[in-house]
Formats: C-alpha cells, structure tokens, sequence
C-alpha cells in the first residue's frame, strides 16, 4: 500500500514538473487585426458562419468616405471664416 502511494506521488510530480508553465510558447496572433475598431465585432462574426469580414469592409468604407466628407465641410467652413 505505501509502495503504490509513493510511486503514484513521485508520478504525479514527474507530470507536473514537465508542464512547468515556462515551458509554454508565448501566443503570438495569426495576423494583425483588420480595419477599424468600430468593426471589430462585426468581424467576429466570421466564427460563428456569418460573412463578417466582407460586411465589416464596407462599414469601414461607409465611415472612411464620412469622414472625409466631413473633413471637406471643416475645410470648406475654415475657408469662408478667413
């Protein structure tokens, strides 16, 4: 009975001791994220089946081209305040 309790132990501590934690290899991403931050969540719903990316692309160029029409109007207002 004591033999079995000490080769279990001594089992135990040789598996435990090979998954030391710094043994792990650091997580790198796959690939860095794409578009806005706004879109982020919009995109995750690649996992579950859903067409998130190509929806999320054309977000993303819905709010760039508002912006930029944005920019044109501060532009154009600046223009008329000189």
């Amino acid at each position: 009975m004591n033999r079995s309790i000490v080769i279990s132990l001594a089992a135990a501590a040789v598996l435990l001791g090979a998954c030391h934690p710094k043994d792990k290899p650091q997580h790198v991403d796959a690939a860095a994220p794409q578009g806005r931050d706004e879109t982020r969540g919009i995109r995750n719903t690649e996992a579950i089946g859903y067409a998130g990316n190509a929806i999320a692309d054309k977000v993303d160029a819905a709010l760039d081209a508002n912006e930029q029409a944005r920019r044109k109007l501060d532009d154009a207002e600046a223009e008329q305040a000189r």
